[in-house]
């Protein structure tokens, strides 16, 4: 029984003097394996931040002692995490810079460096768009959008992010969305008076309104059209076809002030012959005839009276107005 308890007591004598050699050896082995990452760092920069890692939790099974170190650790890992992104960027590998700088920007978070986690995600969001551009380009719009979104969240002013993204809506389909995400593109671009980005997307929306007014007006539905074409002038006040289909529109809706407006700016506009013309004066002989304005409907009737217009408005003066 005593040979027992002298050797539970011998045994306990050895097991606490080994846990502080253990201790002992662990803080320097931690100091040893600071320094050897430090020189790894030098050839394999990945591999050195993996070796990092594995000093912060050598120093955490210290303690308090190992602190200083442990620090040392957390300030030269998202620095070194964000020089394998760069590292792959160089060699252009961009799917292994995206892993990269994802991690990078983890390890900014976790370790409270601000500095590389905000150049860690403008890179993130340039890379995410060109892997969105890359699918746009085999028609797989969804997943472009989700990665045109995930750009968008490390970078809610990037304005190329909101164009792509506007441009995957439109071949979806969903011009809703596409306007949207080019109103924000335009606005952001606007702050960095990026004016290529600008005008882009304001054509880009001009375009598809005034392609959307077009579709109504060949169903005759005016109201509609009329309201899809003057939006299309908040973007582009420069298309003379928005403005004679407007002219029509709203002489069929009996809006013939509105008319006249419309035709008054698409002349301007026009190439400034007869034939050109005709069209114009046409329409705007039709207002002032619904405003019961003899006088200028035959003025304008005379100005039209060329080419394709010719029959209807000798037939308007000469029949209807009775023009002199």
């Amino acid at each position: 029984m005593k040979k027992t308890l002298i050797l539970a007591f011998a045994l306990t004598i050895l097991t606490a003097f080994s846990g502080k050699t253990l201790l002992a050896q662990t803080k320097e082995d931690a100091g040893n394996a600071f320094n050897a990452a430090l020189e790894l760092s030098k050839t394999d920069m990945a591999g050195a931040v993996t070796k990092m890692q594995e000093v912060i939790k050598m120093c955490a099974a210290v303690g308090t002692d190992a602190d200083t170190l442990k620090m040392k650790c957390t300030t030269v890992i998202p620095v070194w995490q964000y020089n394998v992104g760069n590292n792959f960027l160089k060699v252009k590998k961009y799917d292994q810079a995206i892993i990269a700088f994802e991690k990078s920007n983890e390890f900014a978070m976790a370790y409270s460096d601000i500095n590389i986690k905000e150049k860690s995600q403008s890179i993130l969001s340039k890379l995410y768009v060109n892997d969105g551009n890359n699918l746009m380009k085999t028609q797989k719009y969804d997943d472009a959008i989700i990665y045109f979104e995930k750009a968008l969240k490390f970078d809610p002013e990037y304005s190329k992010a909101y164009y792509a993204n506007a441009l995957a809506y439109k071949k979806k389909g969903d011009n809703v969305k596409m306007q949207e995400n080019m109103d924000r593109a335009i606005a952001s671009a606007t702050k960095e008076n990026d004016t290529v980005t600008v005008n882009a997307a304001k054509n880009a929306v001009a375009s598809s309104l005034y392609q959307e007014g077009t579709v109504a007006f060949k169903k005759k539905a005016y109201g509609e059209a009329a309201e899809k074409l003057n939006s299309s002038l908040a973007y582009d006040k420069n298309n003379k076809e928005v403005y004679y289909l407007l002219a029509v529109s709203n002489n069929n809706l009996k809006k013939y002030d509105e008319s006249v407006v419309a035709a008054d700016m698409g002349i301007t506009l026009e190439e400034q012959t007869s034939i050109k013309l005709a069209r114009f004066y046409y329409e705007i002989a039709k207002a002032y005839e619904g405003k019961q304005d003899s006088q200028n409907a035959c003025a304008n009737y005379k100005k039209a009276a060329v080419g394709t217009f010719k029959a209807s408005a000798d037939y308007q003066m000469k029949t209807v107005l009775k023009c002199q």
